[in-house]
């Protein structure tokens, strides 16, 4: 108990600490530059009162993420890769933000830009990926039948695409006033347990990222005083994917990042839908966050239904991982 304590207690406490300072630095600077959030035409009309909102907030938990790492020497291999996961999908959520807020260009990168430039870092990352991973990379664990299986170097495409879709699928549920942030505090706190659990340094990376969101969500919980923007939602899957890949367990993103492949599924099903059945819609909108919405539910009911289902997701992975 007292290891855990000095070794993952203080730099949560420290990450948290350091995310609120930045964040009151940070949204004055939002404030000031007039970087605000547009809000969709064809949104929630209770989401128009949003507009203006400072965005890019994202670099609040990121650098408070940094800092705290530096702090506590917690740069071994596996975290500068994990950072290297955030930073690179970070700094394309960054681009496509500042092109849209602060150059003013309507649609930011193109999706074929935003494509090629993931699919670049992805192969990348999943190349140092295989310098550490605990089982040779192209191990993959099915969940419940804890069988394993080998695809060698067809691992890398396969690999590719589950960075690229847990990236946009993470990016697609920071939709709501809290979100992203609240759903994806318990997947880290699980990913903290399993890397304790299999003696990895990932567990203070883990726990400072942890820290760093919940001073965020200070200022992004209901009314937000900042959005994450890409910057931030895009951080987030590339930092979580990043360490399941290094841990073997991308498979069990499913279940991990179960709130996330809901989100996106509403999208697809939504889309297909419209296309295939004479332009009929399945949810009133996608993602499905907003379908609750429109259907009555308050945000802060939402948020907090969408981060309970997170937790159980959370605790089964850890029960089926462990």
């Amino acid at each position: 108990m007292k290891n855990i304590k000095s070794d993952l207690l203080l730099p949560l406490g420290v990450s948290i600490i350091l995310s609120l300072i930045i964040g009151k630095i940070v949204i004055k600077i939002l404030k000031k530059a007039h970087i605000g959030q547009s809000i969709r035409e064809d949104g929630p009309k209770a989401h128009y009162s949003k507009a203006g909102t400072p965005t890019m907030g994202g670099i609040i938990f990121i650098f408070s993420t940094l800092i705290t790492l530096a702090i506590f020497r917690g740069y071994s291999f596996e975290n500068i890769l994990i950072v290297l996961g955030m930073l690179g999908f970070g700094l394309v959520g960054f681009v496509d933000d500042f092109f849209k807020l602060v150059m003013k260009r309507s649609l930011g990168l193109t999706e074929m830009q935003k494509i090629v430039f993931q699919i670049i870092i992805s192969f990348i990352l999943i190349y140092l990926a295989s310098k550490v991973s605990i089982k040779p990379i192209g191990t993959f664990i099915i969940p419940f039948f804890n069988i394993e299986f080998n695809l060698g170097i067809f691992a890398y495409p396969i690999l590719a695409f589950i960075m690229i879709g847990t990236v946009n699928a993470t990016n697609i549920t920071d939709g709501l006033d809290g979100l992203a942030t609240s759903v994806t505090i318990p997947v880290f706190i699980a990913l903290t347990i399993i890397a304790i659990n299999m003696n990895s340094k990932i567990s203070l990376f883990s726990v400072i990222f942890t820290g760093a969101l919940i001073g965020f969500l200070v200022y992004n919980s209901n009314p937000a005083a900042v959005f994450m923007g890409d910057t931030g939602s895009m951080a987030i899957g590339g930092a979580l994917v990043m360490a399941c890949i290094i841990f073997n367990m991308s498979l069990y993103l499913i279940i991990l990042g179960g709130v996330y492949v809901m989100e996106t599924m509403s999208v697809i099903i939504q889309v297909i839908s419209y296309k295939t059945r004479n332009k009929k819609r399945v949810f009133l909108m996608s993602p499905i966050h907003h379908h609750y919405e429109l259907k009555g539910y308050k945000e802060q009911k939402i948020v907090t239904a969408f981060t309970t289902l997170s937790t159980v997701l959370s605790i089964i992975t850890l029960l089926l991982f462990l």
